[in-house]
């Protein structure tokens, strides 16, 4: 991704729009409300996550967290943290987060969340010529007022084609056929997944260069994006039966009374970039090689990789993620992951990680970077 050459006509508006909304309070829609045990575990298991230090009191009461928490990214359950107001015309695909944690969620918290617009640039890719990256801030608190984390996510916003569609340049291509030892070796990696779970992980454990255990997730198939729905809604834009018909009514008839700021033609068009997680048709009209996953449900593989190797006694401090290409229903994502560098400040040891997925084809189709904070114990 690169700064694109001088804005046309229509994207020199489209960025005074946003530009004029940088630091407005928006609506929030939020799909959780409070960190109940069953919404944790929901969401843990919508990720792939069977760490039992999100859904079993037993174990929980044994950590230094003295009870259950939640999965770090379990705060999209709350809020995605997708900002995209405005631009009709145009069509959005998540480009990647920016996490910074203050502490771990615990059992029965009510959180709220509050997001605004905090940037927008003009710039090019390898595929899309110009687009506008558009940046959304959102900040998790307790009722209290207590932060818990803040959200820096990036939306990529590519005008749609004269045609309609969505303005990704992707050929289709077809789901991969693997090979008996291709399949295996997916299944082992899975069924033997390293997580370190109550050890603590030591700094004089740790070198820069060492490589973490990979972990597997996939084949992608329609289940998995159902079931990472449920702990997780897509946007705030899903809507079932009834809802989906009062949340068009309102996109034509009163868009300032719609619960939540994305453009009001994402209710009231027939086919929207998000339903291509779901279905072909809506895919195929973004642009995308097929039906495709969620950036977000993506962003929590490669952290889960994190958590499982730093262990439940050490803290993830920030993580960040950019989305490169999409993974269709098929393919199997493998994160990456090595220590990048050391340090200590204010007396806490911190680990700098760099993470990549990639598909079962080698490609890369995430980057990212994480911070964790460990744990010294008393002496």
């Amino acid at each position: 991704m690169s700064e694109a050459t001088a804005p046309d006509e229509d994207t020199r508006r489209a960025l005074a729009e946003l530009h004029a909304r940088i630091g407005e309070p928006l609506r929030v829609e939020q799909w959780n409300h409070e960190a109940t045990r069953d919404a944790i575990r929901h969401y843990a298991h919508g990720i792939g996550d069977d760490n039992p230090l999100w859904s079993d009191p037993d174990y929980a009461r044994t950590t230094r967290h003295g009870g259950i928490i939640a999965p770090p990214t379990f705060l999209y359950s709350i809020f995605d943290g997708v900002v995209a107001p405005g631009l009709p015309g145009y069509s959005w695909f998540y480009a990647g987060a920016d996490w910074s944690f203050d502490r771990p969620v615990r059992l029965g918290e009510a959180i709220t969340a509050s997001a605004s617009v905090s940037g927008a640039r003009d710039v090019g890719g390898k595929r899309v010529e110009r687009m506008i990256l558009q940046s959304g801030r959102t900040e998790y608190r307790t009722l209290a007022g207590e932060r818990l984390a803040r959200l820096e996510a990036h939306t990529f916003r590519v005008a749609k084609k004269r045609d309609g569609n969505g303005g990704m340049p992707f050929a289709p291509r077809p789901p991969h056929r693997y090979t008996e030892q291709e399949f295996a070796a997916i299944e082992r990696m899975v069924m033997e997944e390293y997580r370190r779970g109550s050890g603590w992980l030591e700094v004089s454990e740790v070198a820069v260069g060492m490589q973490l255990p990979t972990i597997a997730r996939g084949p992608l198939v329609p289940i998995d994006m159902t079931t990472y729905y449920a702990g997780a809604i897509g946007t705030a834009g899903y809507k079932s039966t009834k809802m989906r018909w009062l949340y068009r009514d309102l996109a034509l008839n009163a868009p300032d009374r719609l619960p939540n700021t994305l453009s009001p033609e994402y209710f009231s068009e027939g086919l929207t970039a998000s339903m291509g997680h779901t279905d072909p048709a809506a895919a195929a009209a973004a642009g995308m090689p097929g039906v495709y996953d969620n950036g977000l449900q993506r962003t929590a593989f490669m952290i889960t990789a994190v958590t499982n190797w730093m262990g439940d006694d050490a803290l993830l401090r920030a993580a960040s993620v950019r989305i490169k290409a999409p993974v269709i229903f098929g393919d199997t994502t493998f994160v990456k992951a090595s220590v990048s560098a050391l340090s200590e400040e204010g007396g806490a040891d911190l680990i700098e990680i760099a993470l990549r997925a990639e598909n079962q084809l080698g490609e890369t189709t995430a980057t990212g970077t994480a911070t964790v904070e460990l744990h010294r114990p008393a002496p």
